[in-house]
């Protein structure tokens, strides 16, 4: 992530794969002013989308898009890390991001995805995924056995850590049945072939999850526009998509 990269390059010098809701400022405007000038003066590279009130006194949380820091609000010291709930284990700051970044499901471009129904196909779900990514394969592994659901897939290479996952979306894409090329190469490594086409919508899935802050692979979205990242386990899934069909 932007930061986290940006801070390992300070430590070296001195001695894990819109249509997004907007986020606003919720503190004090002299406070919010001030850290963003001394973001800017620091470091220059990071956007901040918002800054709210954090989870413990004289602790401020400023949101990146890419990711949660916080900051004293001295704006003198931020720590980029996860704050954990050690009697529940709970991730606070995944939880926070996800929240902060919720988006509005409708409004995804389904006519450029992947569709796979299952059952009555009453619950959905869309999924960010890079065919060369490993935890997306675990992922589709997880996926088998949930019922009632229709999939979305967006095809989402990352060339920088998969070389090739471009053109292998592309024949995904190509070929004569998408949905199930994909699930047979996640599942099988049966290849589609060399199915070259025009029109795979492979530059504009980039530029949406742009917009979408999609920095990594996989990246699930539920109905209610809930995010969540990386290869969860079959009941989590279960859990989120009885959670989301709740608040219908």
């Amino acid at each position: 992530m932007k930061f986290r990269f940006l801070l390992l390059s300070l430590l070296a010098a001195v001695g894990t794969c819109t249509v997004a809701m907007a986020d606003t400022d919720d503190v004090p405007a002299e406070l919010g002013t001030k850290l963003r000038a001394a973001f800017k003066q620091s470091f220059p590279d990071v956007t901040i989308e918002g800054i709210h009130k954090g989870p413990l006194p004289g602790l401020v949380e400023v949101n990146t898009g890419s990711e949660i820091l916080y900051v004293n609000e001295a704006g003198t010291l931020v720590f980029a890390g996860h704050m954990i709930d050690m009697k529940t284990r709970t991730d606070l700051t995944s939880e926070r991001w996800n929240a902060l970044n919720a988006i509005d499901f409708n409004a995804l471009p389904f006519n450029v995805a992947l569709k796979s129904v299952r059952g009555n196909g009453s619950r959905k779900v869309a999924i960010f995924a890079d065919p060369l990514c490993p935890y997306c394969q675990q992922l589709e592994q997880s996926m088998q056995g949930i019922t009632n659901v229709t999939i979305y897939t967006f095809l989402y290479p990352i060339e920088t850590l998969h070389p090739g996952a471009s053109v292998k979306s592309v024949d995904i894409w190509c070929s004569k049945d998408p949905s199930a090329a994909w699930t047979n190469w996640m599942l099988k490594k049966t290849d589609p072939g060399d199915t070259r086409c025009k029109g795979a919508p492979i530059e504009q899935l980039q530029k949406l999850g742009e917009k979408l802050h999609i920095d990594s692979t996989p990246t699930l979205f539920t109905s209610d526009g809930r995010r969540i990242r990386g290869a969860i386990k079959h009941n989590e899934i279960e859990q989120l998509l009885v959670a989301a069909a709740a608040k219908k």
